[in-house]
């Protein structure tokens, strides 16, 4: 993981953890804080689902979540929006992102990052959210393009690649 994935990953836990509780969330625990973003993450009990999703990709060995620009487009996006309502929405995408990716490790039993099922959980989450308020995501709306066009599952698998890649041990210069 580069430092620059690392730091951008710490800082969106600190983030949404806050003052996360001593004990890492169960499996079960996990999937019940998803089913209320699915439900409903304009709830208010959808700001702990959201630091139970968190924490629980943050502690849990049975789930590996990559985060980072490419996963996460939006993060540097401007909506225009009061400072607080931005940043709730940004943490509530990231929280709809990272569940979306772990709800599908767990329904596999395979901890493998999957980003284009963070991003499908995204962009749905997306879609609720702009119901609440008018504000637009350029990088979203890509994704929702590439999604509608049949192509977002290919980005993904580019993505993770690319990933895969950068973090590779690079041979040393001659």
């Amino acid at each position: 993981m580069t430092i620059m994935r690392r730091t951008l990953t710490a800082a969106f836990f600190v983030v949404l953890a806050g003052g996360a509780a001593a004990a890492p969330p169960s499996k079960q625990e996990v999937l019940m804080a998803i089913s209320v973003l699915e439900k409903n993450i304009t709830s208010p009990d959808a700001a702990d689902a959201a630091k139970t999703v968190v924490v629980y990709a943050q502690e849990s060995d049975d789930v590996m979540v990559d985060i980072g620009p490419e996963q996460l487009p939006w993060v540097s996006e401007k909506w225009g929006l009061e400072k607080s309502r931005e940043q709730n929405n940004q943490s509530l995408l990231l929280a709809a992102f990272v569940a979306g990716n772990i709800r599908s490790q767990i329904k596999n039993d395979k901890a493998e990052d999957d980003t284009y099922s963070g991003w499908i959980f995204a962009i749905d989450a997306y879609k609720r959210l702009r119901t609440k308020g008018a504000f637009q995501s350029p990088a979203i709306d890509s994704l929702k393009k590439m999604e509608d066009d049949g192509t977002l599952l290919q980005h993904a698998k580019d993505v993770q690649f690319k990933d895969e890649e950068s973090d590779a041990p690079r041979p040393p210069f001659a």
